[in-house]
């Protein structure tokens, strides 16, 4: 492939001389790394037709002069995430990981909802007046197996088997400290709360439908695949419940995703902040050594099919007033609660 000139200037006898070099060749270890990179990029990112691609490859040639290790094009990265403005991918590579951080993003203010994410939260399900059922969900990653995918929803589920099933009127579902991981095993282990049914999906920047996210008997499923297998289902109530749902400036990624799926159901209200607008979905593939390209290469939308392509904006915007260690002084409970009282007195009607 070939790469633009540089132009040197070199001091010679004390006057300035200007001469044209051609550019060093990569190692072909190097020059494949990264040719595979622009490659996949161009393949699969979101926002690849807004890119001139002679150019960033041009680009990016220009900026790897001198590497003679792969190690050594590690700080292009971000620059080609750059251009193709996505923030939720990455490069894994030797256990590092490789992104573009977006300036645009505000710095999120919220202490309270940092300092809970610190302490790696893990599912709290609890009764809380007026036999409302409150999940906190956070963020979980599983690894890719079917069986660790199982083990994982299996927690959450076991989770709201403890409650009552006959007692649960409505449903707190706080997604708050739920930064990301696998969705699949998220929304299996609440599918007693939401029921079989077409959740939303993954559609392309023009808004057309790739592919389709249900829970069928249970289980989670992207179009036909089967990607959960979860048995012995427990019951925990109708799943025509009222829900409400928790949102934090730090609910991002497939955080995101679960909200997503909520919205277009009946009875549910939004409560909070502003998600954190990683409303993408990735896919890694393998680059070479070990190294893997994650690339956002398509956008979730809802069951209504409405795309989403930044943060989520709750029903009722309430910053600040979290209060993990006592929900009774938690401002988005207390909200929440209000707004379920009222839409079970208006579901008894």
């Amino acid at each position: 492939m070939k790469t633009p000139g540089i132009l040197l200037f070199l001091a010679l006898t004390g006057s300035p001389a200007y001469c044209q070099t051609a550019p060093v060749a990569l190692p072909d270890s190097v020059a494949s790394f990264l040719d595979k990179s622009l490659t996949l990029l161009q393949a699969y990112s979101l926002e690849r037709h807004t890119v001139n691609w002679p150019q960033l490859r041009q680009a990016a040639y220009q900026r790897a002069q001198g590497a003679t290790t792969v190690r050594d094009l590690l700080p292009l990265y971000p620059f080609l995430f750059e251009q193709l403005k996505d923030d939720h991918g990455w490069l894994t590579y030797q256990g590092k990981t490789y992104k573009w951080r977006n300036p645009a993003r505000p710095a999120y203010a919220n202490e309270v909802v940092k300092a809970a994410l610190k302490q790696q939260p893990s599912v709290l399900v609890k009764m809380l007046p007026g036999r409302v059922g409150y999940i906190q969900l956070p963020g979980i990653n599983a690894g890719g197996s079917l069986e660790e995918m199982r083990a994982a929803a299996r927690v959450v589920q076991d989770s709201l088997c403890r409650l009552p099933p006959s007692r649960t009127r409505a449903w707190i579902l706080d997604l708050r400290l739920n930064d990301g991981g696998a969705m699949a095993p998220m929304l299996a282990g609440i599918a007693p709360l939401l029921g079989d049914g077409h959740l939303g999906g993954f559609v392309d920047s023009n808004g057309k439908p790739e592919q389709q996210w249900y829970l069928r008997q249970g289980n989670f499923y992207v179009d036909s695949m089967q990607v959960t297998t979860l048995s012995n289902r427990c019951p925990t109530g109708r799943p025509d419940l009222p829900i409400a749902v928790l949102l934090s400036g730090r609910t991002a990624s497939s955080g995101e995703i679960v909200a997503i799926s909520l919205k277009g159901r009946p009875a549910t209200q939004f409560f909070g902040e502003p998600t954190y607008g990683a409303t993408t979905a990735n896919e890694s593939y393998p680059v070479g050594g070990g190294a893997y390209l994650t690339i956002a290469g398509s956008q979730d939308a809802d069951r209504t099919g409405a795309a989403y392509k930044s943060s989520l904006t709750p029903d009722m915007l309430i910053s600040g007033g979290d209060n993990f260690t006592d929900l009774r002084q938690d401002a988005k409970v207390t909200a929440a609660l209000q707004w379920l009282k009222k839409a079970r007195k208006g579901k008894r009607k």
